[in-house]
């Protein structure tokens, strides 16, 4: 049996999950101590990625390995479907509308 992975896909929803948190690529380097070059090369598919590496950065976005490798459509399987529905409609809002949603869900933390 022979199995390949396409990391087109890592590349582009690494992409597209880094620009859709207002990240830079040295923040996420910082907070994941993945050199900003390998990040880079990921990002331009110059490298495939390292599992420890996929591993990390779906923990840091709380996304799962499987979406980040292309192995499934769901973002964030490892998450309750309810919860799962609740982030996905909180990554589609904007940023104003995300302070309303962060302002009321406030209330329930002081409580």
């Amino acid at each position: 049996m022979d199995f390949t992975l396409d990391f087109s896909i890592f590349q582009k929803r690494l992409r597209d999950i880094i620009e859709s948190h207002g990240k830079m690529v040295q923040e996420v380097a910082d907070d994941t101590g993945i050199s900003k070059i390998t990040l880079s090369r990921y990002l331009n598919n110059h490298r495939e990625p390292d599992l420890k590496y996929v591993v990390a950065l779906a923990q840091y976005f709380n996304v799962s390995i499987e979406w980040m490798l292309g192995l499934s459509d769901s973002k964030f399987e490892v998450l309750p479907q309810e919860t799962q529905e609740f982030v996905h409609l909180f990554s589609l809002a904007s940023h104003d509308d995300r302070r309303v949603i962060e302002a009321v869900l406030s209330k329930y933390r002081e409580e």
